[in-house]
């Protein structure tokens, strides 16, 4: 993949981006999103906006495992490393904080890459990542972002089971959170530190941190980690057997999951509600609730826990005596276990494997897998699968008449149970949370009677004020609405002024006078047809004058047309003594661009008059439309013999000056009221002895507003 990133170009990384965005089942407001970010990648000029971007992207397929969730970061990665790379060889100190900005962003890809892989229960791959994102993230002593590394590799070493690990990494995380001061993600990390309690079998310890968090998360109304707190208390309670108390938490987390849409905790809902009404002995109704959450396993491609439903449902097959339907469950759930490296689920999936041996009979087969189990249990440490294998192994040698060995595994199996569940614990839990509910009402009870005094005491003086800011306010409206109304007249008035001195300076007298006098020759030398043609092209050319005059923006061809008419006439009025010639960029769509008419006309008539007319010969007028970026460029070149030499000879400065205010007016109107440059250049041009060679004029005007 990053052979293949570094070799793709910016037009074919887009059609590959779309390609994978085709792949996609969801299309609606999401695909609409995709398009809108996609136009803004292809806009952006600075590679932190587009690294942003693309993280912007890669968000949207965050529930399950994605290759469209790689393909952006991983894309994103490419440009900072590329970046920090080509920073850190020029060695600037200016560079410094632009290679830290890019070094936070490669951090954060590669975090969420981790995560991607976590989720594909890649966790060697997961933990690669998430120590590289780790190694840059203490380089940049960036604390809230290396307690994100120490959690996320913590929550990998829990679903491997490594549980001591994964509670010594969620301590960092959780020193870190307190130092940034951030309560959020404290309390995440204190729901971290219940789950590795609760797969621990220290109950109690789970049921603190999950109420600390949950204190948290229900004050900042964040229903997804509510909806998480609420499963893994549902939990605590199934393990000490208070099935109705599991249930209500378990229900309350699967409707905040429909309300959030949130895939993942409506699968686990499913899959713990299964669980609930197997220990209930409603076998049916189980596996109905375990195949529910099997099909969402299947469609967000998450498959951690996915054995868990395999495990459960052939435990409902055994329970109800069918044990070769029960292997086969157990079977794919222990390949499962395998390809995650998760040991407590694969000492599980061994024990009931063992079990089922036992129960057809076949010892040695059974005793195989029971130690097996046990072996597993003891690398991990955890309580549940060590009281399994020591349970099932108690069970085999008892059914093997080995009394001994059967009475030596009962006493682990029995000191395990002990400690898992007792009255005494049961009841602390119970304690725990009548005290975290009594505390809450409190607090919520403190802080009702304290707003309703508040009220009391503010409800006189705010009666008070109503009626003085209700007449602040209206004048203040009635002050605003006259200000912006006579702006406006200002702006209205000058708009109008200023379209009758654009007039006025396309209608110049002579010209009109000249153009004529040129046309009646014609007639006199009883040229009908030619002075007819002559004279239909000046009656068209004063009509698109006026017509355009009137306009802020006219398609650009009709421009074109109108400047190509001036220029017929202007030749027959001086004889065919210069030439001219308009160039337009191939990238320049003239029916669907609109410019500002008659920008050029002016500049046009005092190339002629005062430029060219004053050549015995070889003057040439040269008008060019370019594209260059979001802009477009109008220039307007000619030979003539320079302003300088012109004023000279015609005094035509006080002409010109005027001509060139009105433009400069113009074009300040314009870039005030779009917001965009609009601009122009006059440059006198020389030759190379330093001879005045003529004069271009270059006009600068945006391209977005004119589309």
């Amino acid at each position: 993949m990053q052979f293949l990133l570094k070799y793709i170009t910016k037009p074919l990384l887009f059609l590959i981006i779309i390609f994978f965005l085709l792949l996609k089942n969801s299309f609606g407001q999401s695909l609409l999103k995709t398009d809108s970010l996609l136009t803004e990648l292809n806009k952006a000029v600075h590679d932190t906006t587009k690294i942003k971007i693309l993280f912007e992207l890669g968000n949207q397929f965050l529930s399950g495992p994605s290759d469209s969730l790689l393909l952006y970061y991983q894309t994103a990665l490419k440009i900072a490393e590329k970046n920090i790379s080509s920073l850190e060889h020029k060695q600037e100190r200016k560079s410094i904080k632009t290679i830290n900005t890019y070094k936070r962003q490669t951090a954060r890809a590669i975090i969420e890459i981790g995560i991607e892989y976590f989720f594909r229960s890649d966790y060697s791959e997961a933990l690669n990542y998430f120590f590289k994102a780790l190694a840059i993230c203490e380089e940049l002593n960036d604390i809230s972002i290396i307690s994100e590394c120490y959690s996320e590799i913590g929550i990998v070493y829990k679903n491997q089971g490594k549980y001591d690990l994964a509670l010594e990494y969620n301590e960092k995380a959780l020193s870190g959170a307190k130092q940034t001061g951030d309560i959020s993600w404290v309390a995440v990390c204190y729901a971290n530190n219940g789950t590795i309690y609760l797969k621990k079998g220290y109950f109690t310890l789970a049921l603190e941190y999950y109420l600390k968090a949950l204190k948290t998360f229900e004050e900042l109304g964040h229903e997804r980690r509510i909806c998480a707190c609420y499963l893994n208390i549902g939990k605590i309670y199934s393990e000490q057997h208070d099935f109705n108390k599991a249930l209500e938490y378990y229900n309350k987390a699967l409707q905040i999951a429909y309300k959030t849409k949130d895939k993942v905790s409506e699968t686990e809902s499913y899959l713990n509600i299964g669980k609930v009404y197997l220990n209930m002995k409603e076998y049916s109704l189980a596996r109905s609730y375990f195949n529910k959450s099997i099909d969402l396993y299947e469609e967000s491609g998450y498959r951690h826990e996915m054995d868990e439903c395999y495990k459960n449902i052939g435990l409902t097959y055994k329970m109800e005596k069918k044990y070769d339907k029960a292997n086969e469950y157990y079977y794919r759930a222990l390949q499962i276990s395998r390809q995650e490296n998760d040991k407590p689920g694969m000492a599980e999936s061994l024990g009931y494997i063992a079990n089922v041996f036992f129960l057809k009979h076949n010892y040695s087969k059974a005793l195989e897998m029971a130690k097996q189990s046990l072996e597993i249990a003891k690398e991990t440490e955890n309580l549940q699968a060590l009281k399994n294998a020591y349970e099932f192994l108690s069970e085999i040698y008892e059914g093997q008449n080995n009394t001994g060995k059967a009475l030596h595994y009962y006493k682990f199996y029995s000191d395990i149970k002990d400690s898992l569940f007792s009255e005494g614990k049961y009841k602390a839990i119970r304690e725990i949370e009548t005290k975290f509910e009594t505390e809450k009402k409190e607090q919520q009870l403190a802080l009702l009677t304290e707003k309703n005094e508040v009220q009391m005491l503010k409800i006189s003086q705010r009666n008070q004020l109503i009626l003085a800011l209700v007449i602040f306010f209206t004048l203040i409206v009635l002050m605003v609405y006259l200000f912006y109304r006579n702006k406006r007249l200002q702006a209205k008035h000058k708009t109008i002024q200023l379209e009758q001195q654009l007039l006025r300076s396309q209608m110049n007298p002579h010209f009109i006078f000249n153009s004529l006098i040129a046309i009646q020759s014609y007639i006199y030398k009883k040229d009908l047809i030619e002075a007819g043609d002559y004279l239909a092209k000046f009656a068209n050319l004063v009509r698109l004058i006026l017509e355009n005059s009137r306009s802020e923006f006219i398609l650009f061809e009709k421009e074109v047309n109108t400047l190509e008419l001036y220029f017929e006439l202007q030749l027959l009025r001086f004889e065919n003594k210069f030439t001219y010639a308009i160039e337009i960029d191939k990238n320049i769509e003239t029916g669907n661009i609109s410019i500002p008419p008659m920008l050029a006309q002016p500049i046009i008539e005092n190339a002629i008059e005062h430029g060219l007319r004053h050549k015995k010969q070889g003057g040439f007028i040269h008008i060019r439309f370019d594209k260059k970026d979001d802009s477009i460029l109008f220039k307007v070149e000619d030979n003539g013999v320079g302003r300088l030499k012109a004023s000279e000879l015609k005094k035509l400065k006080k002409f010109e000056s005027v001509a060139i205010s009105i433009i400069k007016e113009r074009l300040a109107i314009l870039s005030k009221k779009y917001k965009k440059i609009f601009n122009m250049k006059i440059t006198d041009l020389k030759d190379k002895t330093g001879t005045p060679s003529g004069t271009e004029v270059t006009f600068s005007m945006p391209s977005k507003i004119l589309s």
